[in-house]
């Protein structure tokens, strides 16, 4: 029994023995009045106590952010959560980890859909080349009916399991609205008395007695209404929280679609030096036999071909392989994987995004982690006001409408009645005083952890915009300084080799690093477009193609 509910019951006993209008109800219904509130306490807590969800810590329920938990469980420390604890939430379930971080570099405070982190999809290093490693000529698109990027993200919303699982968590929450509006139910008590051990006579004068009482608990203090109001209050925090998961499903889909037309444009790449070493190879057979090349390094050439026929292999085994995770993230069946293309660019077309101050304002505006905190305090201010109702317990109205006493033993008449009464507790020693100063708390660390989310959001798309111009530019140098130079020096040296100026080994070196430099090239184009893609994840909104 709870010590509450106990306390409650001697500090009701004389009110009910004043109510009560019939000795012999009075009796029984205050024999099982400490069962009626500790039954009816019992609905509230289980309506109250539904603190989890599929999309993680909910911002403003005061939920415990720690896994080891001494004495009791918990969460752990990596879980950014309100550390606050709340005594009345609405949800229910276990919690589910968020499905991805938009970067490695970043880690949110307290994020809705918590906490496991996916890497973005980065490119395998090939083996280096020494052979020609070629630029390929112009930019591929893809199939016209190829999969662009804003379909695989309708699709990604519509058909990701992960997602639609977390869905479900909305119409749970509206379900959850109609259980705490719900009125408490009746009780009805039968009862039967007063049978003798021996008959009643003349000399040992009684009756037996009979009884049916009903117990309606009326709710005087409107917390029926203060529940409704916290649990719409977490339908909006739920709901935030999944368009979060969407933020970070599609930022996770970015990685998996970029990942198919890296594989493209590196099989573009191995088919080019294929071609480059072929050309070397043919020649360098005719050298070999006419005696103008030794055979360590005709082997040499021989190597560089078959190390860019692997290369290859490779490259088609990486495109197989994203084009399976793809699939996968969009429920697409495995033998559409093979046959899956999709239609987009490597290289940057798009205009420069807004500054730095925009895109931060943007973020604070519209990101739906943030909005989740803000709605947060709301939810934990509704939960400070359910406390503060839960000072007084409902009042239970008794009424019996029908009492039969069993006179026919001792020869008189048997009679019947009715009676009525009120059961209620004085908040006396228990007024809720602890849960209300944890309600408090939460509200107070719920702001904190706002703040907290804020900085963090700024430092995220800092460090995106950084990232953004820092690629850029790295993609710019290279292009218009590095390779042409580059390509300059390699003609040069084969001019001067072909003057007998310059040895075999001179040309070999010099291909090997331009071979380097078009790797760098390709990586730093890559690097670009990807960051391009986190910029829209750290804003939360749409702002570069």
């Amino acid at each position: 029994m709870n010590r509450f509910a106990h306390a409650s019951i001697w500090a009701v006993l004389p009110v009910c023995g004043l109510l009560l209008a019939a000795p012999a109800c009075a009796q029984q219904l205050i024999g099982v009045s400490d069962e009626i509130i500790v039954i009816s306490k019992g609905q509230n807590k289980k309506q109250q106590f539904k603190q989890q969800s599929r999309l993680g810590a909910t911002p403003g329920a005061g939920e415990n952010p720690f896994r080891h938990d001494p004495g009791g469980p918990g969460r752990g420390l990596d879980q950014h959560s309100n550390p606050a604890h709340s005594t009345v939430t609405f949800r229910s379930g276990s919690a589910l980890q968020s499905m991805s971080a938009p970067a490695p570099q970043i880690v949110r405070s307290a994020a809705p859909l918590t906490a496991a982190h996916v890497l973005p999809h980065r490119a395998a290093a090939a083996p280096p080349l020494y052979g020609p490693l070629e630029l390929p000529a112009g930019d591929i698109e893809g199939p016209p009916d190829g999969l662009t990027l804003d379909v695989a993200i309708e699709r990604l919303v519509r058909t990701n399991p992960e997602l639609r699982a977390k869905a479900y968590e909305i119409p749970q929450a509206r379900a959850d609205i109609i259980t705490a509006g719900m009125r408490g139910n009746p009780f009805y008590f039968l009862s039967a008395g007063n049978y003798p051990y021996a008959p009643y006579s003349q000399n040992r004068p009684g009756g037996n007695n009979y009884g049916v009482s009903l117990v309606q608990p009326v709710d005087v203090n409107h917390k029926r209404e203060a529940r409704t109001e916290a649990a719409r209050a977490t339908l909006s925090v739920l709901d935030l929280q999944y368009k979060d998961a969407v933020r970070l499903a599609i930022d996770g889909l970015y990685g998996a679609w970029i990942d198919v037309i890296v594989a493209r444009e590196m099989i573009r790449y191995a088919e080019a030096s294929m071609i480059g070493t072929q050309h070397v190879l043919d020649t360098a057979e005719v050298q070999y036999r006419e005696g103008a090349i030794t055979e360590p390094y005709y082997l040499r050439i021989v190597n560089q071909h078959a190390a860019a026929e692997v290369d290859l292999e490779r490259a088609r085994l990486q495109q197989l392989q994203a084009r399976h995770a793809l699939a996968a993230m969009l429920a697409l069946p495995p033998d559409a994987a093979e046959r899956l293309e999709v239609r987009g660019t490597i290289r940057d077309r798009a205009a420069a995004p807004p500054s730095r101050d925009e895109l931060v304002q943007l973020a604070l505006n519209v990101r739906p982690d943030v909005a989740a905190y803000r709605m947060g305090i709301q939810r934990a201010r509704a939960d400070l006001r359910v406390n503060r109702k839960e000072v007084f317990e409902d009042i239970f109205v008794i009424y019996s409408p029908y009492q039969w006493q069993n006179n026919k033993p001792v020869g008189a008449q048997s009679a019947t009645s009715y009676s009525f009464g009120l059961l209620g507790t004085i908040p006396l020693f228990n007024r809720n005083q602890g849960d209300i100063r944890r309600a408090e708390l939460n509200i107070t660390q719920t702001r904190v952890a706002l703040d907290a989310v804020a900085r963090q959001v700024i430092a995220e798309v800092e460090r995106a915009h950084l990232d953004y111009y820092s690629t850029l530019k790295a993609v710019e140098r290279l292009e218009t300084t590095i390779l042409p130079n580059s390509e300059r020096v390699r003609a040069g040296i084969i001019r001067l080799q072909e003057k007998g100026e310059k040895s075999h080994l001179d040309v070999y070196e010099a291909q090997r690093e331009h071979n380097e430099l078009v790797r760098q090239y390709r990586d730093a184009v890559i690097s670009h477009r990807r960051a391009m893609l986190h910029l829209n994840t750290v804003v939360g909104q749409r702002v570069l193609p």
